[in-house]
């Protein structure tokens, strides 16, 4: 079957003037609102993220205010806890020394004890006059050393006489003190007689012998070592003696 071809030309009518201005101008309303609603609508979103992070700067702010009164709180504890530990030394070393001075003072009132002991009623119970004991330094040449002498038990009359010491050095008297005379003595109840022999070096084996001759003719006399200052013996003439 044949298809017949038309040659028609179809034309369309002119739109008018008027009608082209009102498709301009609806098209220009619906862009205007349009970019009006995106506005709005970012405004409106803008102003929510501004709400929402304006809360979370008020939260952050009072996050940091409470770390700034805790962090507070803690300082001012740890400087209270500084302080009380200053004064906790302060008081223990206050307390050291406090026991250190009383057991110094224990030790003093003690060795005080056993001195006025030894004059009331000394050990081997003899009653009298004594030689009690010598206690010795050596420095820069010079052997320094105190003479306690005591009356034990009774103690009514004065003890008088004169002393003497001399240094024995490998069973050889080396030096004597006085050295011209014997040095006078007078007690009741004790006397500390304190002295000194030049030497530039002492013996190992070195000894004091101290000698107190009484006014009624009696001689009391005793040994001691220099380096301890020890009794070694009693009323004996014999510087080698045990």
């Amino acid at each position: 079957m044949l298809r017949k071809s038309t040659n028609d030309l179809t034309i369309k009518p002119k739109m008018s003037r008027n009608t082209v201005m009102v498709l301009l101008i609806g098209g220009a309303f619906l862009l205007f609102a349009l970019l009006y609603f995106v506005y709005g609508y970012g405004v409106r979103s803008g102003h929510d993220r501004y709400q929402q992070d304006q809360a979370m700067i008020g939260q952050l702010n009072q996050t940091i205010t409470g770390l700034r009164l805790d962090l507070s709180v803690a300082q001012e504890g740890l400087i209270f806890s500084k302080r009380q530990l200053q004064i906790q030394e302060e008081a223990y070393t206050q307390m050291s020394k406090a026991y250190a001075n009383s057991e110094q003072k224990n030790s003093v009132l003690g060795s005080r004890l056993d001195f006025y002991r030894s004059i009331i009623s000394p050990e081997d119970g003899q009653s009298g006059p004594a030689i009690q004991e010598l206690t010795q330094s050596f420095s820069q040449g010079k052997l320094a050393f105190d003479i306690t002498l005591v009356q034990a038990i009774k103690h009514k009359h004065q003890v008088r006489g004169s002393l003497r010491v001399t240094l024995f050095e490998n069973d050889v008297a080396t030096a004597q003190w006085p050295v011209s005379s014997e040095r006078s003595v007078s007690y009741q109840y004790f006397k500390q007689v304190s002295g000194s022999i030049d030497k530039q070096s002492i013996a190992d084996n070195a000894k004091f012998k101290v000698e107190f001759n009484l006014q009624d003719g009696e001689t009391l006399q005793r040994w001691f070592k220099v380096n301890n200052a020890s009794a070694v013996t009693d009323n004996n003439n014999n510087p080698t003696a045990g």
